[in-house]
């Protein structure tokens, strides 16, 4: 698949297959994104991997308890509110993988530099049929002190994207957009 294809074909994914993304294939993906373009070349992207089935679906229970308790200071969540208890609900998506990438806040372009690795692992992922969603209610809870410290992220790495990830279980559509706003 070209990159035009992974473009137009690229959607947020969350129904996966039990299929484990490899190690290597991983590790191929992080490379991949480190190939984005960065600021003075200062590459200020730091990689997570959560592939362990039960550790996710804790994660998956302690965010939706913690954003309950946090709605206030998350307040681009709040419609989500009646999702939270919901046992149905599940922050990953049931994926076996989440890949989260974090950004040195000594850089002052880091959210940019880490955005663009985020973007091509999610196209290099498409080209190998392995769907990809940003989640965005992971964001605050993978950000705290004690988060960072139980997977020994500096504390001056501020998170980006956290990105569940597996094989599709089904192909969806290509997107459809509006036209661009050009001016």
């Amino acid at each position: 698949m070209n990159v035009i294809d992974s473009i137009n074909n690229r959607r947020s994914i969350r129904k996966y297959t039990d299929e484990k993304i490899s190690k290597d294939t991983l590790k191929e993906l992080i490379t991949l994104g480190t190939k984005a373009a960065t600021a003075s070349n200062e590459q200020p992207w730091g990689f997570l991997i959560l592939d362990d089935k039960e550790e996710i679906n804790r994660y998956s229970e302690e965010i939706k308890a913690y954003l309950s308790e946090h709605l206030e200071e998350n307040p681009g969540l709040k419609r989500y509110a009646k999702w939270l208890p919901l046992p149905k609900f599940h922050v990953f998506n049931g994926a076996n993988t989440v890949l989260v990438i974090y950004g040195n806040s000594n850089s002052v372009w880091s959210v940019y530099d880490c955005t663009l690795a985020a973007g091509n692992i999610m196209l290099a992922a498409e080209s190998m049929n392995i769907g990809t969603c940003w989640i965005g209610f992971a964001h605050s809870y993978f950000n705290t002190k004690e988060f960072k410290e139980a997977h020994n992220i500096p504390l001056d790495f501020n998170l980006v994207s956290p990105l569940s990830m597996g094989y599709k279980s089904e192909e969806l559509p290509s997107a459809t957009r509006k036209e661009p706003l050009i001016f």
